[in-house]
Formats: structure tokens, C-alpha cells, sequence
């Protein structure tokens, strides 16, 4: 959301308003927020309690209806909402997500402006993935009626909007391949590369992984990563240190025992993580969209080696821009292969890094989606 507010800002040609929401474990920080930001978006955060109840897990169970969307729905945020498109008109709502669309019945009965979802990922994809890898048989079941209840909402809500701004073509084949009737564009995540200098690294001394362990995909992952592929580097290279930088790790896991582990937990400035001598690991087995630690560490000239999950939604190539290892043979095979050889590592992080720059630059990103939008909408 924030790249997408700045560039529409930035272009100098409208105006924002950002309704938010904060929960428990994702609070609005205002304070962290630069002032002239907060003035021109004019930004309200409404609290939400997402927290997990199983009696309205129950009820969901019993009325059909998805509880991965209930759970984001509050009263309070609805008659917030209601206030803001009173006081004014909109030319275009965006909804960040899936779990923002229960409100477009308010914002159709108040607003006559354009309707965006902002799809980061196809979400049920997401859950389909977790209940697969889910080893539990009762647990694996209902994470699979998760999943079909959240299917069923999402190909349902999808012909609601007017248009949608899909974070990857490759997403935005899933939903035509799910029959969407309503325009769809591709927008990717942006950046402003000017923030992501390039760093003068020396040689590539260990490996690292950055991701918040409240995300289911990121444990799996994780503990994917730690059980099978580890084993392999130390096996080749004993002195190789991986550390592990993320809010809400869970505590003392087992497969975390691991030799030469490092968990960091939450870090104040995850760049200086990224600036740092070593590879970037995204070993994700579950998901859809597109990473943008991904995006932003390609940015800062890091070296990664990844599932094809992980890089999903980035059009970068195999060995030039990173690697992609689907298998704990392969993916240990491409850590050693780049700690073993410094000026091939570099190389790669200076390739991803152009492609970035050709690729993901915010403002242009920004402005293409707006043309778009008026071709193909009365905007």
C-alpha cells in the first residue's frame, strides 16, 4: 500500500485519503511515520481484533462462510468508512487484498468512484499449498475447508470490482483461468531504487533469511529449509552461518537446533540485514504473489537463492538474475556454488540489480497503471 500511495502522490496529479487497519500483532506506528505523509493521506488506523475464536470458527463452520474473510470485518471500521465517503467523493477506491472486500457493499451504496481490488496474491492458492503440506490429518482437513470456503469467496467477489490490479502476470493468468469477467492489469510491487544504493560487498560469508514467523508459509519453509538443506551445507562447508531475522519466532522449535544457527527474531532496520556479506534464502513451499524482500534485496545488489515459489511473479532468469532450487540437493548445490565463488556472487547481485531498476521502478509503475486505468475505465 505505502508504494502505491507515494507514487500516486508523487505524480502530483491526486489526492489520497488512506483508511487502515491495525491489529495486536500489526499496529499503526505514527510516530515512525514522516509527518508530510500523514498530512497529505489525511491516514485513520481503525484497531481490529483478528485474533483466532473458536466459537466463531464454529459458527463459520455451520454457516458456510469463510473465516479467513469474517475475521477482518468490524463494525467499527464499516461506519468509519461510511463517515469518510460521506464528507467526500472518490473517482477510485483500491482495496489492498481480498480481506479488504467485504466493505465494497459500503463503498458501492456511498461512492460512485471505481472500484480496484489490489490482489498481492491469489489467496486461496496460498491455503490450498498449506493444507497440502500439512501432516496432521485433522488439521490438514480443515486448513482444506479453509482453503474451498476461501475459493469460493474469492471467484465469487472477483466480478464485484470493476477492474483488478493483479501483483504478477502470472497471477493475473490464474484469475482469467478462473473466469474473471472484469479488466485486469499487472501491477507489480515498486520501489524507488534511488533508496537501495549499491553496497560495496566483499566475499560472501554466510546465508540469511528475512520473514515475519507468523506467516504460515514462512515456518514451513523455514523448518524445510533447517531439516533438509542445512544438513548439506554444513556437511560441504562446517563454517557456513545462517541467520534468521523476522518478528514472532516461535520458541526454541526444534528445527532450530541446528548447528551454527543464528535467530536474530526481530531486527530495528531490516537493510542492514540486506547490506550484509550474504546470501538471501527464500524457501518457501506455499503461496502466490510476489516477495518483496525479494524485489528489495535484488535491489541492493544481494545474491538469492530461492524455490520457484519464492521468485514467483518475477520475470528474472535462472543464474543471471538468481537461482531457483526446488530441491534440498539443488538448493544447497547453489549456496555453495555462489559462498565458493565471490565474483560470480557479485555479479549476479549487480544483474538483479539493473533488472530491478528496469523493471520495478515505482513512479513508472504508477503512472502506467493510471494510463491504463483511463483507457479502459471512465476514470
Amino acid at each position: 500500500m505505502d508504494a502505491l500511495t507515494r507514487g500516486l502522490l508523487a505524480s502530483g496529479e491526486h489526492e489520497v485519503k488512506v483508511l487502515t487497519m491495525e491489529t495486536d500483532k500489526h499496529p499503526f506506528l505514527a510516530k515512525e511515520i514522516d509527518s508530510s505523509y500523514l498530512e497529505a493521506t489525511q491516514i485513520e488506523a481503525i484497531h481490529l481484533d483478528t485474533s483466532l475464536r473458536k466459537l466463531d470458527a464454529l459458527s463459520d463452520l455451520v454457516t458456510g462462510d469463510s473465516y479467513n474473510i469474517t475475521r477482518f470485518f468490524s463494525l467499527d471500521f464499516e461506519r468509519i468508512l461510511t463517515e469518510v465517503l460521506r464528507k467526500k467523493a472518490f473517482d477510485l477506491v483500491i482495496f489492498e487484498s481480498l480481506f479488504t472486500a467485504p466493505y465494497l457493499r459500503t463503498i458501492r451504496k456511498y461512492c460512485d468512484g471505481i472500484a480496484l481490488l489490489r490482489a498481492h496474491n491469489i489467496e486461496h492458492r496460498i491455503w490450498h499449498h498449506l493444507a497440502k503440506e500439512t501432516k496432521p490429518l485433522t488439521k490438514r482437513v480443515y486448513l482444506k475447508l479453509l482453503a474451498d470456503r476461501l475459493e469460493e469467496y474469492e471467484i465469487n467477489v472477483m466480478h464485484d470490482f470493476d477492474c483488478i490490479a493483479a501483483i504478477s502476470e502470472e497471477d493475473k493468468e490464474h484469475f482469467e483461468a478462473l473466469g474473471c469477467s472484469v479488466p485486469i492489469q499487472v501491477l507489480p510491487f515498486g520501489l524507488d531504487v534511488r533508496e537501495f544504493p549499491p553496497e560495496s560487498h566483499g566475499s560472501v560469508n554466510h546465508v540469511f533469511h528475512l520473514g515475519a514467523m507468523d506467516w504460515r508459509p514462512n515456518i514451513q519453509g523455514i523448518q524445510w529449509f533447517t531439516d533438509s538443506v542445512w544438513p548439506l551445507i554444513i556437511r560441504e562447508m562446517p563454517n557456513t552461518k545462517l541467520c534468521l531475522a523476522g518478528k514472532n519466532f516461535p520458541k526454541n522449535p526444534s528445527w532450530l537446533n541446528a548447528p551454527n544457527i543464528e535467530v536474530k527474531g526481530e531486527i530495528g532496520n531490516a537493510w542492514d540485514m540486506m547490506t550484509s556479506d550474504g546470501i538471501m534464502i527464500i524457501p518457501l513451499r506455499s503461496g502466490s504473489g510476489m516477495r518483496i524482500k525479494a524485489i528489495e534485496a535484488m535491489a541492493g545488489g544481494r545474491p538469492i537463492v530461492s524455490t520457484s515459489i519464492g521468485m514467483e511473479g518475477i520475470p528474472g532468469a535462472h543464474q543471471e538474475h538468481f537461482h531457483i532450487a526446488d530441491t534440498p540437493e539443488a538448493f544447497a548445490s547453489a549456496i555453495i556454488g555462489l559462498l565458493s565463488n565471490p565474483t560470480e556472487a557479485k555479479a549476479m547481485g549487480q544483474r538483479s540489480r539493473q533488472f530491478v531498476m528496469e523493471n520495478f521502478e515505482n513512479q513508472s509503475l504508477i503512472n502506467r497503471l493510471i494510463e491504463e486505468l483511463k483507457h479502459s475505465l471512465p476514470l
